[in-house]
């Protein structure tokens, strides 16, 4: 392979990087926007009282035996 047709395709896949990023760019936007339209449709009180309740489901779950042996198990697995 010649110098001169690496280097056209070293700039051919720059190029196409380029359009890749702008393209995924674009999809982050479009998915930011779409995201921060449907977050204005709900209350905060309600979004305040989901979270709460989804804590406290979250801390009643972790204590309890099972699923927090099960958690510590995943996370050893996970640290191999």
């Amino acid at each position: 392979m010649s110098m001169s047709s690496l280097n056209e395709r070293i700039q051919r896949c720059s190029q196409d990087m380029d359009k890749q990023r702008d393209c995924a760019l674009v999809l982050l936007n479009r998915q930011k926007s779409d995201l921060d339209r449907r977050i204005e449709g709900i209350p905060l009180p309600a979004a305040i009282g989901l979270a709460l309740v989804g804590g406290f489901l979250a801390q009643r779950l972790f204590r309890s035996p099972n699923p927090s042996r099960l958690f510590r198990l995943y996370l050893a697995w996970r640290a191999l």
